[in-house]
């Protein structure tokens, strides 16, 4: 008979089914939470892109890393409450503008003919459904314009949400390398070396993705505004805005910009340039298409590095299956996901076919994350 103390090993079936049992499990319940998660992840990523700059800080001050987010943070707030009490005004004005304008052309149409397809001498009325159509975006539209903007800026819960993210980050940025050595030393210590080089290797893919989305998104906002100012668009800041907003979302973002800005063009025309609508229509798809290719050859490629370098149309699927799942943080986050999940494959594969998991990277600026194998594994980091 086996005394109190003794316990009885698992066999690697039992192991095996088991930890299938517990990672369905989470898996489900990570889904189920998806919605609740949205604000937990958003800090995340944040304080992922402050992290180093609150090290830097501390590094350069011989502050305390705590001292030096909390100063971080305090700035942040300094600089982003002024600034957002100016443009709120300025950009709720050129939003309400740019909504009736859109309406008002949507609503200005009225078809009345006929689809004719000339091959086999057939006349299809379409006018009923065109119209319907018609209606039904400028509804979209409306309702687009007052659920949307006016009360994300208004709403209590709104603001809850911002200040729930923004209270996590600064715990993440704060404690982060506590955070991180304590999954370190969640490792068995036989595997603890190669997990802190597949946390490293991680690290590299996100740290590149969110600091070259940022000046990416900045960078395209500047460019966008701009070019909707020299071409007399209507409501530039708002159109730039959008442009750098919609730059989080990889594949698709160019293209619903160019739907957009094509629209207004055709609804609105120019501020400046003296010409019908339809033919201003066709300057800004010239104008966005010039920018989609130097956006695409020469802006990602520079800015966004080779981290997180993926096939268009792997980013694609991970899209599709990031809007099913998470809605539009899933989109955003799609492409350093797959990443994530290809270093993670590339070393189960390895491990499996007794190769090297981790064959050389290249080599990157000093600027890149700080080397997470420094970490102790140990629970307390100092200050």
């Amino acid at each position: 008979m086996q005394s109190r103390d003794e316990t009885t090993e698992w066999s690697p079936t039992i192991k095996l089914v088991v930890g299938v049992i517990v990672f369905v499990l989470i898996a489900l319940a990570l889904y189920a939470l998806r919605a609740a998660l949205v604000p937990p992840i958003v800090g995340a990523v944040l304080a992922y892109a402050l992290y180093p700059v609150a090290a830097r800080i501390s590094e350069r001050t011989k502050i305390p890393h705590r001292t030096a987010a909390a100063l971080l943070y305090l700035a942040i707030i300094a600089l982003v409450v002024p600034l957002v009490i100016v443009l709120i005004p300025v950009i709720s004005r050129q939003a309400v503008a740019f909504q009736s304008g859109i309406v008002s052309f949507l609503n200005s149409i009225d078809y009345d003919g006929s689809l004719v397809i000339p091959l086999i001498n057939v006349e299809i009325p379409v006018e009923q459904g065109i119209n319907q159509l018609v209606g039904g975006l400028s509804s979209l539209v409306t309702s687009a314009g007052a659920g949307g903007i006016t009360f994300i800026l208004s709403a209590a819960q709104s603001v809850i949400y911002v200040l729930f993210t923004f209270v996590i980050a600064f715990y993440l940025t704060r404690d982060g390398d506590r955070f991180v050595a304590a999954v370190i030393d969640t490792a068995p210590p036989q595997y603890r070396d190669e997990f802190i080089q597949l946390i490293e290797r991680l690290d590299r893919v996100w740290r590149s993705f969110i600091r070259g989305q940022l000046i990416l998104s900045f960078t395209v906002f500047v460019i966008l505004t701009l070019l909707a100012t020299a071409l007399g668009l209507p409501q530039p800041l708002v159109i730039g805005l959008l442009g750098g907003l919609l730059e989080f979302l990889p594949s698709i973002g160019n293209m619903i910009w160019g739907a957009i800005a094509i629209t207004v063009a055709l609804a609105q025309g120019s501020t400046w340039i003296d010409v019908p609508n339809t033919t201003f229509a066709i300057i800004v798809a010239v104008s966005y298409i010039a920018f989609a290719q130097l956006d695409i050859n020469v802006l990602i490629p520079n800015i966004m590095g080779g981290q997180v370098k993926l096939h268009p149309a792997v980013v694609l699927v991970g899209v599709i299956a990031g809007l099913n799942i998470a809605g539009v943080l899933g989109v955003a986050l799609a492409a350093p996901t797959i990443a994530s999940a290809r270093v993670i494959l590339r070393y189960i594969y390895a491990k499996l076919f007794d190769l090297d998991p981790f064959p050389p990277l290249a080599p990157t600026d000093e600027s890149d994350a700080q080397d997470i194998g420094e970490l102790e594994p140990a629970t307390e980091a100092g200050d």
